[in-house]
């Protein structure tokens, strides 16, 4: 658990802004050895959100996280939590608290103890320590487990002690430090649901931090997708799927297809372009790019946005490669036409059979689903 924060106030209304960065740039080093770890992020998280950080090891995610926390001060820009800059505080005197990877749970002290400690150390009234601790308990269903150390109970049990004690003090702001890495598939996907029950419960601004796109699409209000230190995309979890702005999102976010395609004429906000076998379609543009009529441009589509017909029935065509087995669907690589590689999802039904290596199938594709990438 990180600091917990003296003095906090309830939250607010949903919709608010509670953090406001801007400008902000973290700086590791000096001279020709400094390393950027932040540039200029600029980034409003509303109160009462679950707001994901999300993108790969060393994107710069965590040490924004440490930013908010505390733990790091930024090198320039603001950093305001409730209407007050923070930048320059430490740890204690921000209305946050921090769960880690590890959950650092206390291995001498009983589930009720853990989570009263930060209490405790506020100096809050015993009554006030028991009631809360009570009412956390009851939060992550621990009630039957409050005597026992952490040693007595399993490892998604110790989340929700290390969750709890971290929402006991009610802080405006709890950060998550991919706090589900530590877990496995299926004990992951149930603490999914349940970190978004207690968000929506507790109605505290979350600010979760992973690099995995299943995580980030199934809990967030909003992504921020980053990399290199800084913010590439910020949007809700069906537009960072569905509207990636550029190539490095749309490859991160999910499965995805990026066809080479030459642009055959521009209207407004789409592109006719030419797909291989010599069939038009249309494709959305981004905001504010018009290529040049008989440029090719990356264009984005993705496996589940493209059904099977029979050979020159369809868009395109191409030839099965390898077809995998996934249970609930098989995802189908096939050779294009033109020799670009595309991957077909399908959704498996009892009677259905993968197809063998060199069937030759045609390919329809989903209206509105072909994007132009920007550059």
């Amino acid at each position: 658990m990180g600091s917990t924060g003296a003095g906090v106030s309830e939250p607010t209304e949903t919709g608010t802004v509670e953090i406001v960065i801007r400008d902000l740039s973290k700086i590791f080093g000096q001279g020709a050895a400094a390393f950027h770890a932040l540039s200029d992020i600029d980034l409003e998280i509303r109160t009462g959100e679950f707001f994901t950080l999300l993108g790969p090891s060393g994107c710069g995610k965590t040490t924004l996280l440490r930013v908010i926390a505390g733990f790091e001060q930024p090198s320039t820009g603001s950093l305001g939590i409730n209407g007050k800059e923070v930048a320059g505080l430490g740890p204690n005197a921000r209305p946050v608290n921090t769960v880690f990877q590890n959950y650092a749970l206390f291995p001498h002290m009983t589930v009720a103890q853990n989570i009263g400690f930060g209490l405790k150390m506020q100096g809050r009234p015993r009554s006030e320590v028991e009631a809360t601790t009570d009412e956390m308990l009851r939060l992550v269903k621990m009630e039957a487990m409050a005597e026992r150390k952490p040693s007595e109970i399993s490892g998604g049990q110790q989340q929700r002690v290390a969750l709890a004690r971290a929402l006991a003090p009610r802080p405006r702001v709890l950060l998550l430090d991919e706090p589900l890495s530590a877990l496995d598939l299926k004990l992951r996907k149930e603490m999914q649901g349940e970190l978004k029950r207690l968000q929506t419960e507790t109605g505290i601004t979350f600010i979760f931090v992973t690099h995995d796109q299943e995580e980030a699409l199934t809990m967030s209000d909003r992504i921020a997708v980053m990399s290199a230190g800084r913010i590439l995309q910020l949007g809700s979890p069906h537009e960072i799927y569905h509207a990636p702005s550029e190539r490095f999102v749309a490859d991160f976010i999910g499965d995805t297809n990026f066809l080479d395609l030459p642009v055959a004429s521009v209207d407004g906000s789409q592109a006719t372009v030419t797909l291989p076998g010599g069939k038009e379609t249309a494709a959305r543009l981004p905001q504010g790019y018009l290529p040049v009529l008989g440029e090719t441009v990356t264009t984005v589509i993705r496996p589940e946005q493209a059904q099977t017909v029979a050979p020159g029935q369809g868009d395109m065509d191409g030839v099965v490669e390898n077809a995998v087995f996934f249970g609930t669907d098989t995802h189908v690589h096939l050779r294009l036409d033109d020799g670009q590689p595309f991957i077909l999802r399908r959704q498996n039904i009892a009677e259905a059979r993968e197809p063998a290596p060199g069937t030759r199938l045609g390919l329809t594709l989903s209206p509105g689903a072909l994007r132009v990438l920007k550059g």
